[in-house]
């Protein structure tokens, strides 16, 4: 199914001053090469995790035994990159950053990852996921929305799945193996809505993992977007994602 990208100019964006296009006035052909400017963009080049900061919202959620951290190796790009550490061979454990708000209508929410080896995933390892409130102005009435998580495959290999929590349904995807010892592109579009003309893909890489189409996605107009690990039943402690160059992009694939 092909997908068509719907308008991301809306009310609802509200994610600060846009970032500029890369300036490309040098080049015979610069209307056609120059970029849409993303709605927000994370490097780690500042050394911490700072540019996921909003205001004074929490970016960040850790249980008591893990860890979020900036670190120089592995980096996808520059100096930095951040590793999440979660501890859930018996029990919860979770490491996520996170934007939330009034985030467009419609967007492309992209990050790198690596993963260094497989790990043996009991149930599940969630590392990109989707939550919305039934009441905007109520953090307690957050509801869990679309989750992409790791399985273990009968190979052992770990591959993916989307996980449907409002239809509490696994959402049959594209056979894809997680890369192991390399950095690889997880990449999403939302289409909010709360009637059944909503719609949300990903991408693996650049390759379709599953699109769903006609749809309610949110609850609301209220959105968060988390990426990390949270998982609860992991043997090898601990599990580790590390992540880089994330973004809030108005295209996509």
């Amino acid at each position: 199914m092909a997908l068509v990208a719907l308008g991301a100019c809306s009310d609802q964006i509200h994610l600060g001053n846009l970032l500029p296009a890369p300036d490309a006035s040098d080049s015979s052909d610069a209307l056609d090469a120059t970029p849409a400017p993303l709605y927000w963009f994370a490097d780690h080049e500042t050394g911490d995790l700072s540019q996921w900061a909003q205001g004074t919202s929490s970016d960040q959620i850790v249980s008591a035994d893990a860890q979020l951290t900036v670190v120089n190796s592995p980096t996808h790009s520059g100096r930095f990159a951040v590793r999440s550490a979660i501890y859930a061979a018996t029990r919860t454990s979770y490491a996520r950053l996170f934007r939330a708000g009034n985030l467009p209508n419609d967007a492309y929410f992209r990050v790198w990852m690596y993963i260094k080896q497989n790990f043996t995933i009991g149930q599940y390892w969630n590392v990109f996921e989707f939550q919305g409130r039934t009441d905007p102005a109520t953090p307690s009435s957050y509801v869990y929305l679309w989750s992409l998580d790791l399985k273990q495959a009968s190979s052992g290999d770990m591959s993916w799945y989307l996980y449907d929590t409002p239809r509490a349904r696994n959402v049959p995807t594209a056979t894809i193996v997680a890369p192991i010892g390399r950095w690889f592109l997880v990449e999403a579009f939302m289409h909010q809505a709360t009637d059944n003309t909503g719609q949300v893909t990903f991408w693996i890489d650049g390759n379709l993992l599953v699109d769903v189409t006609g749809v309610s996605t949110v609850p609301t107009m209220w959105l968060s977007w988390n990426v990390g690990g949270s998982a609860s039943n992991i043997a090898e402690e601990p599990a580790e994602i590390f992540l880089d160059d994330a973004a809030i992009a108005p295209t996509g694939p």
